[in-house]
């Protein structure tokens, strides 16, 4: 079974049917996101260091709160490639192109009832001559109140 999971701007083109679309609700917003990687070529692991983010902004427009297929715009070079949705989550299938490297994968989110709460996990691989490369994201948010005035 997947584990529950959302994420808030995420991914663009859409596949055959699209699924309905998420939304959290509007205001001020506290995110985090790390992404892990892991790559091997020639038996070798190369170190590729972690990376975390934190942003606090204010979400007011609906293109803000919507958790959907639009959200691959986010991950520049990756597109959909299917989607499901349900009641509180949202998953799609992931194709993406990195600086030449193709990866492919599965993005998961899950809103909380009210929309105030998200988290949202991502996992990619690929290979490309021998190499083989991994990444894992982890996104959370929070809403923190309501926007001083919109961004």
């Amino acid at each position: 079974m997947r584990p529950v999971m959302l994420l808030a701007p995420l991914f663009l083109i859409s596949g055959l049917a699209a699924a309905e679309p998420l939304a959290v609700a509007k205001g001020m917003w506290s995110t985090t996101s790390d992404i892990y990687f892991k790559a091997e070529a020639d038996g070798q692991t190369i170190d590729v260091p972690p990376q975390h983010s934190s942003l606090d902004e204010c979400w007011h427009a609906d293109e803000h709160v919507a958790i959907g297929e639009g959200l691959a715009a986010f991950f520049e070079g990756c597109t959909t490639a299917g989607s499901r949705s349900k009641a509180h989550s949202f998953d799609m299938d992931l194709v993406c192109n990195f600086d030449g490297v193709p990866m492919s994968g599965v993005a998961e989110f899950a809103v909380s009832k009210g929309g105030g709460s998200f988290s949202g996990r991502m996992f990619l691989s690929g290979e490309q001559d021998g190499a083989r490369f991994e990444a894992e994201a982890l996104l959370l948010g929070r809403r923190t109140g309501s926007c001083s005035a919109p961004n």
